[in-house]
């Protein structure tokens, strides 16, 4: 996660606070309750690209020899890999 988890919830508080105040949005329940459900919206989004950073590393491990071989840059590689899993599962990061 790029992003500090003291940062979202500040985020997500004026958020909730400004949906709110310019009335995109009618209360019925307590406003923490509203800025916990953006927070946990965000995090499980930021979490979708850690998720899928790691399963590229991964896959890119069983290559790692192959790679080094013919010289291929693992940066590249991972870029690659990654852009075509995102397109793969329609995924936006």
């Amino acid at each position: 996660m790029k992003l500090r988890r003291d940062y979202i919830e500040s985020l997500s508080g004026r958020m909730a606070q400004r949906l709110v105040q310019k009335k995109f949005i009618q209360l019925h329940a307590d406003l923490s309750l509203l800025q916990s459900t953006i927070s946990n919206v965000i995090i499980k989004d930021l979490t979708v690209e850690d998720d899928l950073d790691e399963e590229v590393r991964r896959i890119l491990e069983d290559y790692a020899q192959q790679m080094r071989r013919q010289n291929i840059s693992y940066h590249e590689m991972f870029q690659m890999v990654k852009r075509k899993i995102v397109k793969e599962r329609n995924l936006i990061l």
